[in-house]
């Protein structure tokens, strides 16, 4: 067993756009804590890198360009590499907007990319021999936001990498599936939320360690200091301050460092990587469909409105209506909008989507460039019932959101963000799951 572990800084400017709200209109004002790209490079049967980077969002364009960079770098092959974001919505802009409008990112984009290159490319350099220890514990900082009392998993994984000479950790993943955004679009400050927290926790007790949290499972969760998302209520990205930043970070820390402790790392780690494409269908748009989101803002059929257009007048053309009648309108516009920008966010109309699967010690891991609720993350649990596993959230890029198949039939779910976020037709997760489950990472790649 052999491992190696980076930690590289983001460079960050104040005056730089933000990412993560869309009712956020200035550009960072002041830093709060630094972000990082951070690297897990592991080797015994076979080697995989995993580049965690401390932004919201990044395409999958840009995410394949990191792994192959890193390839060109390393030799380790393309696909062993995975990269993955946090998603905090206070870090910076990685162009992904820009992106899809057909355009180039904007210029200070390529030095975070870049930082991740020097992540992954670190991480394999810094390789020397380590044991590998993976814990589980439970915390619950998040509520889902889609149901009163709906699914949340609280499972926090621990991947605990000590170097051999030592026997001290070199580096502490944990895995678990929140939305980081305690902080609201009001925030202007660079901050990883809730992970920063966290992190400044695990270090506290391993210092020297590297902190890297690997989100999974989520799209429906969000912390606990938000309430259920309603698309008839304005202003729901508010936020709150730092001090219930600390409180649940710390929550997460704690039981991460609780966990560490009392895990064994074992110099037997196995490592295994296994990776394929599926073909996803993307929403398709309806001239139906585009007559009812008219019709639900009292706009005739031959009203010359593209999607800003519908996206600007949504609020103000359905705030006279009560709450009930108003959720209902706007979802109807929003559910025109999501089939009508499905296929650009999938980059196709049926592209090939890569996934992962991740074999780390005891652990199986189902790596997909999405957001995927909590049920889809329930359902791969449920298909490698014989070992612990997860699903890792918006691993080589971003394509929206993934919700479960049953998840698009539940009572209220033509007015869900989720399913009004989704990208693919409703079977798309069940096509994932089945390709992730007939993988065998256990097989040097």
């Amino acid at each position: 067993m052999r491992a190696g572990t980076s930690s590289i800084p983001l460079p960050l400017e104040i005056g730089t756009e933000m990412m993560g709200y869309g009712a956020r209109q200035e550009p960072a004002r002041e830093f709060h804590d630094p972000l990082h790209a951070r690297g897990l490079f592991l080797s015994a049967e076979a080697s995989v890198l995993l580049v965690s980077l401390e932004v919201c969002l990044i395409a999958p364009s840009q995410a394949q360009q990191v792994a192959t960079q890193i390839a060109e770098q390393t030799g380790l092959p393309s696909e062993n590499v995975v990269v993955t974001c946090i998603h905090t919505h206070s870090g910076p802009d990685t162009g992904l907007a820009a992106l899809l409008g057909g355009a180039e990112a904007p210029p200070h984009v390529e030095g975070i990319l870049a930082a991740a290159v020097r992540a992954g490319v670190e991480a394999v350099q810094d390789a020397r021999p380590a044991r590998l220890g993976v814990g589980f514990g439970r915390v619950r900082i998040g509520r889902n936001r889609r149901m009163q009392d709906g699914p949340v998993d609280d499972q926090l994984r621990v991947l605990r990498v000590d170097d051999l000479a030592s026997g001290e950790p070199m580096a502490v993943a944990y895995l678990y599936g929140c939305h980081p955004t305690v902080l609201g679009h009001d925030n202007l400050a660079w901050s990883a939320d809730w992970p920063w927290a966290a992190g400044a926790r695990i270090v506290d007790a391993f210092p020297g360690a590297n902190p890297i949290f690997l989100l999974t499972a989520h799209a429906d969760v969000d912390p606990r200091t938000r309430g259920l998302q309603d698309l008839a209520i304005p202003g729901q990205s508010v936020g709150e301050g730092f001090d219930a930043v600390l409180e649940l970070g710390n929550e997460v820390g704690d039981e991460v460092v609780r966990v560490a402790r009392e895990t064994r790392a074992d110099r037997k780690g196995m490592i295994g990587v296994a990776s394929d494409r599926v073909r996803l269908v993307a929403h398709t748009p309806s001239a139906e469909l585009r007559a009812d989101a008219l019709a639900a803002l009292d706009l005739p059929e031959d009203a010359k409105a593209g999607i800003g257009d519908l996206f600007r007048m949504e609020a103000e053309r359905t705030a006279q209506y009560p709450q009930h009648e108003r959720r209902e309108r706007i979802a109807r516009v929003r559910r025109y909008l999501r089939d009508r920008t499905a296929r650009r966010f999938a980059f196709g109309e049926t592209p090939e989507v890569l996934l992962h699967v991740l074999q780390i010690g005891p652990l199986r891991l189902l790596a997909v460039p999405l957001e995927p609720t909590v049920d889809v993350g329930l359902a791969w649990e449920a298909r490698v019932a014989d070992r612990p596993a997860a699903v890792l959230s918006i691993a080589g890029g971003w394509m929206r959101y993934l919700p479960h198949p049953l998840n698009f039939d539940e009572p209220g779910a033509d007015a869900a963000y989720e399913i009004l976020q989704s990208t693919f037709e409703p079977g798309a997760a069940e096509q994932l799951l089945a390709l992730g489950a007939s993988l065998d990472p256990e097989l040097p790649a």
